[in-house]
């Protein structure tokens, strides 16, 4: 027997139905707005694999040729390996779900999501957004859900919620915009320079419009709702992380205010390791394994780390909250380039070359579901391993690199004046050293190098990562926080926030 909900979205109809297809997955719906309709199923292993020590969670989105009434392009009439919208979309749903998992929960999590028809004006993204949450919120997994997610456009001074194709072309403002019943999750996209003001208020606009999708959720699982299974977490037992806590003492403090990353790290490896063997001796092997130190000491270094920066106005390399890290750039650097750029923030560098072409040379790639369906200006960003002073698979490039070039695309587009520019252009960004936001920095050096390659920019474009931290009280509201300016990678993993904006002197242009 199907349910259906159906939650107004600006003019428009969401409708949420389960009970239909995919009635053995843990949970599923189908989600349609105007004639786009997108299958959402999640799944979770009843038990961790043995050594599990990390939450394997998966998500997948897939377009089908068939749901537009198309034959896939190229010579195989099947669809291969995801397209770069495929990827981002995956990257779209894991980033505001994954943090409503419980933490020391290892079973396998999978959310899957089909396209299965698209009218070619309305983004099946949002959809499969909306039904990832829908789809945990009806089965037995545990998750701190619902959430909501919807586009906001601004068509003639005016926000819209969800626009179609058509409606963004004339808009000057791409908002994903994710959160829950009273606060915000995840928030990506791009502008043509929004004031801060403006931004402001598109936020608060996706907030409001998020809401009766929230409320169709919680109507549809009261009516057909699992009940959550009972579970266990692994979490390191109390008497063992009291024992690494006064073992460590002050040292852990001294150890993270150590200056330069590299050194930092290895000050907080070699007390890790003295203190590891004392617990061992303690506890046992049985008890004090790998993951369990490994646990324990995340805690200690998130509490200490916490404490610095709200008990004692202290930054682990010693600025202050506002002060960006010293910066170094060169231009036409690399004499075979057409534009060249090295820029370096702190212990972050990125190499950007500029390359100029035809508009033969413009990408061009299948649209299913609307939209455009070719590139002329294009960023590829590169992590290798050594930039971190780590060794690893390496292969091509992975979702998270994906990503950051599409944010570092997207912030630098708006300032490239594509109309009337006859070349097409691609900014490759190689992560050479990093310790905090890369992307961000492929931002500036993106922009030095198509201004040395002689793009004649709107403006030129930079970005920065904001980091925060909180406390918070009994009822888990914020009583406190502070804002940290250029944040560093720990900063970043263990704080709350990681905000990255990016910008021209009059306005923001990706986020």
């Amino acid at each position: 027997m199907s349910e259906k909900v159906i939650a107004p979205v600006g003019d428009k109809s969401l409708i949420i139905e389960t009970g239909k297809l995919a009635k053995q997955a843990d949970g599923a719906v189908s989600v349609q707005l105007g004639e786009t309709i997108v299958i959402v199923a999640a799944v979770a292993a009843s038990k961790a694999k043995p050594g599990q020590e990390f939450f394997p969670l998966t998500v997948d989105y897939r377009e089908r040729a068939a749901a537009a009434g198309k034959f896939p392009g190229g010579y195989f009439k099947r669809e291969g390996r995801p397209t770069e919208k495929e990827i981002l979309t995956c990257r779209l749903i894991d980033r505001p779900i994954r943090p409503l998992f419980p933490k020391g929960w290892y079973n396998e999590v999978q959310v899957q999501s089909i396209v299965l028809s698209t009218d070619g004006e309305n983004d099946p993204d949002m959809l499969a957004l909306m039904g990832a949450s829908a789809a945990l919120m009806l089965s037995d997994i545990p998750w701190a859900g619902p959430i909501g997610a919807v586009r906001v456009g601004r068509v003639g001074g005016q926000f819209v919620a969800n626009p179609t194709h058509s409606q963004m072309l004339e808009s000057d403002l791409d908002l994903v915009y994710v959160g829950n019943e009273s606060d915000m999750v995840m928030y990506e996209g791009s502008a043509k320079e929004i004031s801060d003001a403006d931004f402001n208020a598109a936020l608060k606009f996706g907030q409001e419009a998020i809401q009766p999708a929230i409320v169709a959720q919680k109507e549809l699982v009261a009516r057909v709702g699992k009940a959550k299974r009972k579970i266990t977490l692994n979490i390191v037992p109390d008497e063992i992380l009291k024992e690494a806590k006064a073992l460590a003492g002050d040292r852990i403090v001294a150890a993270l205010l150590t200056p330069g990353k590299l050194e930092r790290e290895g000050a907080v490896a070699a007390i890790t390791a003295e203190i590891g063997k004392k617990l061992v001796e303690k506890f046992g092997a049985e008890k004090v394994t790998e993951f369990v130190l490994k646990d324990a000491f995340y805690y200690i270094q998130k509490e200490s780390v916490r404490g610095l920066i709200m008990k004692q106005g202290k930054r682990l390399d010693g600025r202050d909250f506002e002060t960006v890290r010293p910066i170094v750039s060169e231009v036409g650097t690399l004499p075979r380039a057409h534009g060249s750029a090295m820029f370096q923030r702190g212990e972050t560098q990125a190499v950007t070359l500029c390359t100029l072409g035809t508009g033969e040379d413009a990408q061009e790639f299948d649209s299913y579901t609307g939209g455009a369906s070719e590139k002329k200006f294009i960023l590829h960003y590169n992590f290798p391993n050594f930039s971190v002073g780590e060794t690893g698979r390496i292969s091509g490039p992975g979702r998270r690199e994906i990503g950051h070039g599409a944010l570092a695309e997207r912030s630098l587009a708006p300032m490239v004046p594509s109309a009337t520019y006859p070349y097409s252009i691609r900014i490759t960004s190689d992560i050479l050293e990093s310790n905090g936001s890369s992307s961000m920095a492929s931002v500036c050096g993106g922009c030095l190098a198509m201004m040395d390659a002689g793009v004649p920019m709107t403006r030129p474009v930079g970005g920065v990562s904001i980091g925060l931290c909180t406390e918070h009280d009994a009822q888990d509201k914020i009583t406190s926080y502070k804002l940290l300016t250029d944040i560093l990678g720990w900063e970043d993993a263990f704080c709350d926030m990681d905000c990255k904006i990016a910008g021209t002197e009059k306005g923001i242009t990706g986020f």
